[in-house]
């Protein structure tokens, strides 16, 4: 287990003796050239808002109400807009966000008890993708005109799949699924639809692809395993299996940085930790999120390009102790800024300046 120190939200970057301006810390650093600015954007299922933070001071930038008791759980951000799943809402839909007026733009609804869940963004910003975990289909969304492509059946031939979460290739020629219910991972063209291949992935949950689209992170739940996929040059040819390669405790959610040297797994035991694992070595570090209450559990988390610093929510916690941690891997891994937002914060996303 990792040491670390925990700042309250009222403190400042700029203010911490060794971590802020005075001690020439990466953070203070990178808020200089602007590798770290923007807005820390959470959505929060327990008070249906999602909360901008500035992502210097932690400073609250914009407050943005969404529909009445739709437990708001993920988001992205992509193309200026904020693409948020109201998970529960009636009907669910994905609500278009303006970040700046902080209002919304508009909402693309589905069917009662599909259940808008993880949504993920392209590289390029041109297309989001929202797992319909009610169902086994997955909604793409073209964010130039919002224009909802689909929603493409995982499998036209059953129903009982459920979609967990999409990733696309850095090409955007290519959507992968997660699918837990029937245990598999598949891919397809997320423009059209066409089905290029499943695999059966017992306990499949969530994904990460490596940028030169050799290798697919798949978070195996409820086997506590990490497993990996060796894709095939032709992406519409089937890989041959899968390769579990570090066991951790309810991995969940995946990030890689830019350099795909550093993995982070949210896990969902408690009380609320991540996984920061080398893909080199396949080791991984343990980092306790907050050490206040063993109630606590991690949602999601945002981890930056360049692989320095992640942003991770917590809920769970006793009392009002519910917020977003601000993880340096290059401080050992270190937590080193906490900032409240009580509730249910879950789904989280930086939103460049």
């Amino acid at each position: 287990m990792m040491t670390k120190t925990c700042w309250g939200a009222a403190t400042t970057f700029a203010t911490l003796v060794g971590i802020g301006i005075i001690g020439g810390s990466t953070i203070a650093h990178e808020a200089d050239d602007g590798s770290v600015r923007g807005t820390i954007w959470v959505a929060n299922r327990g008070t249906h808002d999602i909360k901008g933070f500035d992502a210097v001071t932690g400073d609250v930038v914009h407050t943005v109400a969404m529909g009445a008791n739709s437990a708001p759980g993920d988001l992205a951000y992509a193309n200026g807009k904020l693409y948020v799943a109201e998970e529960m809402a009636t009907p669910p839909a994905i609500a278009v966000v303006d970040p700046v007026a902080g209002d919304v733009r508009l909402r693309i609804q589905f069917p009662p008890g599909s259940r808008p869940h993880h949504v993920h963004v392209s590289a390029s910003g041109s297309l989001v993708a929202v797992g319909l975990y009610g169902t086994d289909t997955v909604g793409v969304i073209d964010t130039s005109s919002d224009a909802l492509l689909g929603p493409w059946d995982s499998n036209p031939a059953t129903s009982n799949g459920r979609v967990h979460a999409a990733v696309f290739s850095p090409d955007e020629n290519t959507l992968y699924l997660a699918s837990d219910a029937s245990n598999e991972v598949i891919a397809l063209n997320p423009r059209t639809g066409e089905i290029y291949w499943r695999l059966n992935v017992p306990a499949a949950h969530e994904l990460a692809l490596t940028g030169d689209q050799k290798f697919l992170y798949v978070s195996r739940r409820t086997a506590n395993q990490i497993a990996r996929i060796r894709l095939r040059h032709d992406p519409t040819r089937a890989p041959k299996g899968f390769t579990d390669i570090i066991a951790l405790g309810l991995p969940d959610t995946l990030q890689l940085s830019a350099s795909d040297q550093i993995l982070t797994v949210g896990l969902r035991t408690r009380p609320a930790q991540l996984a920061v694992v080398s893909t080199l070595s396949l080791k991984a570090t343990i980092v306790n999120v907050t050490a206040v209450s063993e109630l606590s559990v991690a949602g999601h988390q945002s981890t930056i390009p360049d692989g320095l610093h992640t942003f991770v929510t917590w809920e769970g916690g006793t009392g009002a102790n519910q917020g977003i941690a601000v993880i340096d891997h290059e401080d050992g891994n270190r937590v080193v800024r906490t900032i409240s937002y009580p509730g249910q914060p879950h789904g989280i996303v930086l939103a460049p300046q």
